[in-house]
């Protein structure tokens, strides 16, 4: 067991060492569809709108929302590790269907395909851990799967799941204006009658320490990082909103996160992810091919 952690410690400070310790390598190569995202350049706000305001509204929107299908990529990548995520997660009434692929490369051993259904009564669940039957494919962004497996009870804690999959939209608390970072830009701009903000988070220490302990809790666990020495930039969630039916509802959301801790080995591994979601509204269908056994 020593022999295998001294190979370890020795392949990260290769590594560490190849990639300049504090070195993001390039970056998270994961544009968004809409290029409007965050971008502002030589647009004029719209007088009288408030970007938290917009976004809080469309959030207690998207609460009460009945139907919907979120379609989510995610890209982490640091100086000893990458991952790229797809998840598909569709609400139709008081049925709940989430699917997950997660692929890993380097230091990353969360390579999986999982998904979970909520009946309104009884969940299910499947994950499948097995390397070999799980395919990325970086040139074209396309995941697949040889093998899901089969749907078995689940057996955790359903009313933490549910929340998880229906309420948050991010780990940060966003609900209240004291998050904001000081260089927050509360304009809200519109392009082609879509709404387009920012919500710029203060990642300062001592508000990951307090407001955003548990986002402080899970950046630490994806490191496996020591508290001491960790830092992060303020991050920023770029918002699309549209006035659908009557109501402001989220069309897209993008958050992007830079920070660096130290590894649990004493390492410094500087680290940048993006998550990019998109949403459509009325026509998610949770299909047999989705439920596999369950069907």
């Amino acid at each position: 067991m020593k022999k295998i952690i001294c190979l370890i410690v020795a392949l990260l400070l290769l590594s560490t060492i190849a990639f300049s310790a504090v070195a993001c390598n390039g970056g998270v190569d994961l544009q968004a569809m809409d290029n409007n995202l965050g971008n502002y350049e030589g647009k004029k706000a719209v007088a009288g709108m408030s970007a938290f305001d917009i976004v809080m509204e469309a959030y207690d929107n998207f609460l009460k929302e009945p139907n919907y299908t979120r379609d989510e990529y995610f890209a982490f990548t640091s100086s000893v590790a990458k991952r790229n995520t797809h998840l598909i997660r569709k609400i139709v009434g008081g049925k709940v269907y989430n699917q997950e692929v997660i692929y890993g490369t380097g230091f990353d051993k969360g390579t999986c395909a999982k998904r979970f259904y909520y009946d309104g009564d009884r969940a299910s669940y499947l994950h499948n851990s097995r390397k070999s039957d799980i395919k990325y494919d970086a040139s074209t962004g396309e995941f697949t799967v040889k093998n899901w497996g089969e749907f078995r009870p689940f057996d955790g804690d359903l009313q933490k799941e549910l929340y998880e999959l229906r309420d948050k939209i991010t780990t940060y608390d966003i609900y209240s204006r004291d998050i904001l970072s000081p260089a927050h830009n509360d304009g809200v701009y519109m392009t082609d009658g879509v709404y387009y903000c920012t919500i710029k988070i203060d990642c300062s220490e001592s508000k990951m320490k307090t407001v955003q302990r548990a986002a402080l809790d899970e950046f630490l666990d994806m490191l496996s990082a020591k508290e001491e020495g960790f830092e992060i930039e303020d991050t920023t969630i770029d918002f699309a909103i549209a006035n659908i039916d009557g109501k402001y509802k989220f069309r897209a959301w993008k958050r992007h996160e830079k920070y660096s801790g130290k590894h649990s080995t004493g390492i410094k591994v500087s680290c940048e992810q993006t998550c990019i979601s998109y949403y459509t509204y009325g026509d998610a269908v949770i299909t047999s091919d989705d439920l596999l056994n369950l069907a």
